[in-house]
């Protein structure tokens, strides 16, 4: 290995520096980062060769490494780093270099994730939210892969979860399209201070108090792209859910996609601006809990609210924006924090239909619990909130170790294998500790288990079908709703039976 430009790899590093807060000179090379990490298996180099090539200075080998490419981002490195460097954000920053210089892997990989993210983020520039069938078929003109997912499009739109005909009206998107532009204008610019720098810590998990939610109260609701499209089952189940449970919710005024994966994954201002916008519109509504069902949309608006509340400088650019100064006053809180809140005693009190005898893998996935000292409302390593959930609605939650590990996140179209072959670790070990079914709080890992099943049974040939649940429909159906009415039979895994059967 030689020894690039001195000069240039300084200024590389100097820029990661700048974006993540790390000393990479506290990386002693324990390994932990590659030993967790789910993709580590299809990385040229694992996150703990990313970090030596950082240390070393050889930035432009980082650069061109196709572990990047394989990253999900879920954050798994970060949380077990005995030295807290953030190495989840060592990817991204390396990834935006990557992009931004042209230095970058030429393995396929490379081309079919940054074909996504392209794709993704030119239709969030263009709409303000995610129209799913318009990024799909960006997707597959640009990496010619027209036949991948075709039977799921064709049940997705009999289902009514894809509506060609709204998609092609181009009417759907925000109204302040020219404050979306203003966004992306914005992440251009260089970040006007670097993050607080890390040191090395001892790790406490310390919850934070769950929001008091109660009957009759009117909070806000931030569903998300994926719930209108895609996800459509989730975002039924939730509105019923908050009904019988007489929450009332108040969609945020013209919300905007949070960029999801593909922000994040390449523009750390992006990833930052957009969220920033939903944040000044809910604070402008007065919203001091704002519901996002996608444990993904949610984590985004997380750490941005903490940007808000830690920085005037980006609060003054949000303003200059959107003309509105977020406060970062609303809090934007998961079903699992809800129904927390909500309270075990009067949830057991609506429970006209309690689980019995229905045996649950309660599946958390990465971004509703970590980064730690972000999420904070679960044990980042054993979380059990939901399976607290569970019992309170009559089912049986099982113990297993595949809980908190991700499934492939945003990256199901540009690496299916890898979703795959990561989803059937996952259903191996929950059926392996007798779980009959799934509880998810995300649309993305509902996807990866449920869409990408019978991809994963057809190579494995080991595991039988699974059904899988968003939290929301199973709290429905507990308290007395219809299986059919909360949309459960639009899931690509058959999962009517097992609540008929109740």
């Amino acid at each position: 290995m030689s020894k690039h430009n001195l000069s240039s790899s300084d200024a590389y590093k100097q820029q990661l520096v700048r974006i993540t807060g790390n000393d990479y000179n506290c990386c002693y090379q324990c390994g932990k980062c590659t030993a967790g990490c789910p993709a580590g298996g299809f990385m040229d180099n694992t996150p703990t060769k990313i970090m030596r090539l950082v240390q070393a200075g050889y930035l432009e080998e980082a650069m061109r490494s196709n572990a990047l490419w394989y990253c999900i981002g879920c954050h798994t490195c970060t949380a077990r780093c005995p030295q807290n460097m953030d190495i989840s954000a060592t990817m991204d920053a390396l990834r935006e270099l990557a992009i931004k210089t042209g230095i970058v892997s030429e393995d396929r990989s490379k081309k079919l994730v940054t074909a996504f993210h392209t794709s993704l983020l030119n239709n969030i520039r263009k709409h303000g939210r995610l129209q799913e069938l318009s990024l799909v078929n960006s997707y597959k003109l640009r990496t010619r892969t027209f036949l991948q997912d075709a039977s799921s499009g064709i049940k997705m739109i009999r289902e009514g979860k894809i509506n060609p005909i709204a998609s092609l009206s181009g009417k759907e998107g925000v109204f302040g399209k020219d404050q979306i532009e203003k966004l992306f204008a914005l992440a251009e610019k260089e970040l006007h201070a670097p993050v607080a720098e890390r040191k090395p810590i001892k790790k406490n998990y310390a919850p934070e108090n769950a929001p008091t939610i109660r009957p009759g109260m009117t909070i806000g609701y931030y569903p998300g792209c994926s719930l209108g499209g895609t996800a459509m089952e989730y975002d039924i189940s939730v509105r019923k859910m908050c009904e019988l449970l007489d929450i009332r919710l108040e969609e945020v005024p013209d919300w905007n996609c949070c960029g999801a994966t593909s922000a994040h994954a390449t523009s750390h201002r992006l990833a930052q601006l957009l969220p920033a916008r939903n944040q000044a519109l809910a604070d402008a509504a007065g919203m001091d809990f704002v519901l996002a069902p996608c444990a993904a949309c949610q984590n985004r608006q997380v750490m941005t609210r903490r940007t808000i509340l830690e920085s005037s400088e980006f609060r003054e650019e949000v303003k200059t924006a959107t003309g509105i100064e977020p406060t970062g006053n609303a809090l934007f809180i998961g079903i699992t924090q809800l129904l927390e809140g909500y309270g075990s005693e009067e949830l057991a009190r609506r429970i006209k239909r309690p689980l019995k005898d229905l045996n649950l893998a309660c599946y958390y996935g990465c971004l509703l619990v970590r980064p730690t000292e972000a999420m904070c409302f679960d044990d980042s390593e054993n979380p059990l909130k939901m399976e607290a959930i569970v019992e309170t609605l009559g089912g049986e939650p099982v113990e297993w170790a595949f809980k908190i590990e991700c499934c492939g996140a945003g990256l199901t179209l540009a690496q299916q294998e890898m979703v795959e072959d990561l989803a059937h670790k996952i259903a191996r070990n929950a059926q392996a500790n007798g779980a009959q079914a799934f509880v998810v709080a995300c649309p993305l890992c509902h996807a990866n288990l449920d869409m990408r099943q019978e991809g994963m049974r057809k190579r494995y040939e080991n595991i039988r079908p699974m059904p899988v649940y968003y939290i929301s429909e199973l709290v429905s159906v507990a308290c007395g709703a219809d299986p059919v009415e909360v949309a459960v039979g639009k899931h690509f895994v058959p999962a009517l039976e097992l609540l008929s059967n109740l």
